[in-house]
């Protein structure tokens, strides 16, 4: 065969393959909104490995402080895990973002069996789903849809929208904590 015909057959091949990779890596993206944050957030958990991490003290967060792990690909925060410790359990958020965007927010909530003993005896669990800074869909700690436009909605959305923010700033600072702003204490919902 000639060096020319071997040249474009070549560049035929570099191009179907990049083309083949990008559609596994990016996957067929959903027009449902929920379904494309499911596969975004599947996205960030098989990467998390991959990410530099950045951890910060969270005093005042709760009565027996707390700790957060931000993940970074490259500049651009991924996700951010933070974790509450009371005397009566523990909570952890961990906020997921896409396109430097919240997406979601996944919180469980663990009782302890007797203070401080870290014996998890029954746990809740909430998700909050977020499109371009609205949240679109709540699932309550009671497996509950909580409706768009209540007084609940709003509220809850305003709140997850700062501690996005405050944390997504507190994770790019220099300082190795995140002051708690206006909270005394992070109260467990039981």
């Amino acid at each position: 065969m000639n060096h020319k015909f071997m040249n474009s057959l070549s560049v035929l091949v570099a191009v179907l393959l990049f083309n083949s990779l990008f559609v596994q890596t990016t996957g067929a993206q959903s027009t449902d909104p929920i379904e494309t944050i499911r596969q975004h957030y599947a996205a960030i958990n098989k990467n998390v490995t991959l990410y530099r991490r950045a951890r910060k003290d969270l005093p005042g967060y709760s009565e027996e402080g707390g700790q957060l792990i931000a993940y970074f690909h490259g500049p651009t925060i991924m996700k951010i895990a933070a974790t509450f410790f009371g005397e009566t359990g523990r909570s952890t958020e961990e906020y997921y973002y896409w396109d430097g965007k919240l997406i979601f927010v996944f919180r469980r909530e663990a009782r302890y069996d007797k203070p401080l003993s870290g014996k998890i005896v029954a746990t809740k669990e909430s998700r909050l789903y977020f499109k371009d800074d609205k949240m679109i869909r709540w699932i309550d700690e009671n497996g509950k849809e909580v409706a768009a436009g209540s007084t609940e909605f709003t509220e809850k959305e305003k709140e997850y929208l700062q501690s996005s923010k405050d944390f997504s700033e507190g994770a790019r600072s220099k300082s190795q904590k995140i002051e708690a702003k206006g909270i005394t204490d992070f109260i467990l919902l039981w």
